[in-house]
């Protein structure tokens, strides 16, 4: 597929000569201006599958889950665990502070109330310890659950229900087509010509003989082997207008 989408973007830039002067023409692929593929941080075994190839979803929407058996125990556990140091820490604090009374009415030696005040904060430790250990948990549990971090269009799914994911490994492809871009390659010689934020002419091959009006976004300083250079080119709403179809865009020089 990168293979592919390299020929594609590899433009064929020429200088040709209009009525108002000269123009570069390049050659290049729609593309979606946000694009991502989607694995989980952690292994384990899915078990919910909520998207198909060509769904739109929203922002934050629930795409797939991993099981949580397992760590529902550790946290079920984890939050008694919490419970039971803060039951210590509170019964600590309130004998402590009775002898802290105690002391001040000089009814109580220091070696006591020092030995009562490290107990205290010993408990208020492992309050915090077994708070952060759940917490722990509750970010692993988070990881199980896979969200879309935009809205878009799932484009390409290799997760499976039932299926045993590798970190990393990707499960789903995310484009986001509200706002798409024409990527060109143009010359070296050719790349003066080509200013950020420049208007330009663009025409999609599949949409016909018109000509878009498009926004230069961006020009990439670093070149390939061919000494070459990529353009990104913003491009207005059309209907029909989809990543991968081929267009041409004229830079007026």
């Amino acid at each position: 597929m990168h293979v592919l989408l390299g020929l594609l973007l590899l433009a064929v830039a020429e200088v040709a000569m209009g009525a108002s002067g000269g123009y570069v023409v390049a050659t290049g692929v729609v593309v979606p201006a946000r694009a991502v593929d989607i694995a989980a941080k952690p292994m384990g075994r899915i078990v919910s599958l909520h998207v198909e190839r060509g769904d739109r979803v929203e922002a934050d929407a629930v795409l797939l889950q991993l099981d949580t058996a397992e760590l529902l125990a550790d946290r079920a556990a984890a939050e008694a665990e919490l419970a039971a140091a803060q039951v210590e820490s509170d019964w600590r604090a309130r004998a402590a502070d009775r002898l802290e009374r105690l002391a001040r009415a000089e009814s109580l030696s220091e070696d006591r109330l020092d030995e009562a005040r490290y107990g205290l904060a010993a408990a208020e430790q492992r309050v915090k310890l077994a708070d952060a250990k759940l917490a722990k948990i509750e970010a692993l549990l988070a990881d199980r659950r896979l969200l879309a971090p935009f809205g878009g269009i799932i484009v390409a799914r290799t997760a499976e229900l039932g299926q045993l994911t590798q970190p990393g490994a990707p499960l789903l492809r995310l484009e986001d087509h509200s706002r798409l871009e024409l990527h060109a390659r143009v010359k070296e010689l050719d790349l003066p010509s080509i200013q950020v934020d420049a208007p330009v002419k663009v025409r999609i091959d599949a949409l016909g003989s018109d000509w878009l009006q498009g926004r230069v976004e961006a020009v990439i300083p670093s070149g390939d082997s061919d000494h070459t250079f990529l353009v990104e080119i913003t491009l207005p709403t059309r209907e029909g207008l989809y990543p991968g179809m081929f267009g041409k865009v004229r830079f007026v020089q």
